[in-house]
Order: structure tokens, then C-alpha cells, then sequence
């Protein structure tokens, strides 16, 4: 069922201040159909939009990032890549994706995924597989709908759009640059393009068993007993033994379906760790050996974010963007 807003509204903007920097923020309200629950799904439609822009360059000559964070993650956690972007004269935004930070049924911004998903055991609101592709629409369109945003308002009209994804966010961003032409460069933090094999490597080792019937119908009657933490991580193994496997419904979802719509001269760039224990180095590799333009960066002693991160990825996007800057 459908959400009850009827159309896109956009509130604000207000002031906002990252890292000392002054920003303003927006409130978006654009209808989305994720669960199927009318009233999560309108919960899940409104979020905010932090949007920050460097004084002095022309609007019409100022590059844009649009930043996306992790599963669960709230938009806050990129907060670190403002400056480094502002001092090169680039413009940032970012926004809640659907189930973190205030774009959730929970709002605690602890980017815990089977947190999020307690909220919708207690409803009696089931989801599998089937809600990626309609996750991966949902924040496609978001994207087009804050760069049209930001061109009419803010008069960030230049050609020049990247998308940056951390983990999860990798693979949003992933979707819109191949699938449908948005950007003309792919920025991804640990993680990379291929829904697959990311759902594979993040899994656990006893996924299949958590995945399995019995299992999961142990999880719902744990739910009848004031145990719906319980219940959310067996349906959360199941969705990613879903994810991980090559089932027709779910190729639509995946970004690497589209590759071959990405022209030459867009380029497509992996900063992965060498201790990941999520994401594979050697599948961010081959990933990125079938884009045109596209390369991958493994980081020695880098985990899936952890120490050193935040320089690493400030290092990579001064390096990445270098001849966009002023």
C-alpha cells in the first residue's frame, strides 16, 4: 500500500554546522513504498539533507559530491569529509537512506541494522529479499531528486557530480551510476558494485543455517515471547543469503547488471583495507576491472573502517578529485 503523502515537500532550509563548518540542512518528505505497511513506509519517506557549498567559486563552476553512509548508518558519520571537500572548493551533500539515522523507525543513529528492523518483528511487517530492489529504487530516485534539489535552489548546475559511498552506500551509489547514468564519477569507501558478492562476504559463516525454515520459524515464535531482537536477526540472515545468491529478481537490483552502460571517461574508484573482514579486497578488485575506467585501491591494515580510516579517505578523495578542485 502506497504512503499517504501525496507528494514531494521539501522543508527549510535551516542553519547547520559540521566540523566548523556552516552548512544548511533540509527536511525532504518524498513518498516511498519499501515494506508495504503504509505506516512504515511514510515513516521511512521523510529525511534530512545536509547540503554545504565553498565560498568564492562561481555556483555555475562549483563540482558537487553527493555522499551516502553504511546500512544503518546515519549521514553524520561522513561529517569528516566536509572540510577536506569545502578546501577544494567542492560542494557536499548527504542524506539519510532508508533505516538509518533519522530515516528510521528507531532514530538512535547507532547504524545497528537488526536494531532497525526489531520495530517492524513487533508490527508484524515481514521483509526478504524483495525489498533491494525496491530499496535500490527508492534511493536512486532520492538521488536524482536532491541533485534537481540543489541545481534549482542552490545553482550547483555544473556537469561535474560525484557519488560517494561508504559500505552499504557503495552500492546505492553504484546503482545510479550504472543503471541510470548519474555522475561522472563512482567514489566507493569500503565497499564496491557488485550486490552478490557484498552480501556475501558480509554474512557470517552460519547464515544458510539462520536462513534456513525451521530456523526462521523459531525466530517468529521468539517473537511471542518478547524476544523480537531474536526473530530480526534470523529474518536479517535471510535476507542476506537471499542477496547473496543469483536469484533472477534480485539481478535487477544489482549494479553490476548495468556495467556495460557506463561509457569511458567515467570513472569508477575502490578504497578497500587488506583486513577488511566484510569486504573481499580481491572482489572490490575484480569489480573494478570491469568498468571501463576503473580502478581499486587496497589499503594495508585498513579494516572495515576502524583506524585510519578517516585519513584514508580524505587522502583518497583530495587524490580522486585533484583537477576539480579551484
Amino acid at each position: 500500500m502506497p504512503s499517504t503523502l501525496a507528494s514531494p515537500r521539501v522543508f527549510g532550509p535551516d542553519p547547520l554546522s559540521f566540523s566548523g563548518r556552516q552548512g544548511q540542512r533540509y527536511w525532504i518528505e518524498l513518498p516511498c513504498v519499501l515494506t508495504g505497511a503504509a505506516g512504515v513506509d511514510e515513516r521511512l519517506s521523510g529525511y534530512p539533507l545536509a547540503v554545504f557549498q565553498p565560498h568564492g567559486r562561481p555556483l555555475e563552476e562549483t563540482p558537487l559530491v553527493i555522499g551516502l553512509q553504511g546500512i544503518a548508518a546515519p549521514y553524520q558519520w561522513s561529517e569528516f569529509i566536509v572540510p577536506t571537500l569545502l578546501d577544494m572548493g567542492i560542494a557536499c551533500a548527504m542524506f539519510d537512506t532508508p533505516f538509518a539515522g533519522e530515516r528510521s523507525l528507531i532514530r538512535t543513529h547507532s547504524g545497528d541494522i537488526v536494531s532497525e528492523l526489531v520495530p517492524l518483528v513487533k508490527r508484524r511487517v515481514r521483509v526478504g529479499g524483495e525489498i533491494m530492489p525496491r530499496f535500490m529504487e527508492v534511493v536512486g530516485r532520492d538521488l536524482f531528486f536532491v541533485r534537481d534539489l540543489l541545481a534549482e535552489r542552490h545553482g550547483l548546475t555544473d556537469e561535474r557530480l560525484a557519488l560517494f559511498g561508504v559500505s552499504l552506500g557503495a552500492l546505492l551509489c553504484s546503482f545510479a551510476f550504472t543503471r541510470d547514468g548519474l555522475g561522472q564519477r563512482l567514489l566507493c569507501a569500503i565497499g564496491h558494485s557488485d550486490l552478490r558478492l557484498f552480501a556475501r562476504s558480509y554474512a557470517p559463516a552460519l547464515t544458510p543455517i539462520l536462513a534456513t525454515a525451521p530456523v526462521r520459524l523459531l525466530g517468529r515464535m521468539a517473537a511471542l515471547f518478547n524476544a523480537p531482537w531474536l526473530t530480526a536477526t534470523t529474518e536479517f540472515s535471510a535476507i542476506l543469503n537471499a542477496l547473496g545468491r543469483d536469484y533472477p529478481y534480485l539481478r535487477a537490483a544489482n549494479p553490476m547488471s548495468y556495467v556495460d552502460r557506463v561509457e569511458p571517461g567515467r570513472r569508477a574508484r575502490f578504497l578497500v583495507g587488506a583486513a577488511d573482514p566484510v569486504v573481499r579486497p580481491e572482489d572490490a578488485g575484480a569489480v573494478a576491472r570491469t568498468f571501463p575506467d576503473g580502478e581499486c585501491y587496497v589499503v594495508p591494515g585498513l579494516d572495515h573502517g576502524g583506524d585510519g580510516f578517516v585519513d584514508h579517505v580524505r587522502y583518497y578523495l583530495g587524490t580522486q578529485l585533484g583537477d576539480w578542485a579551484w
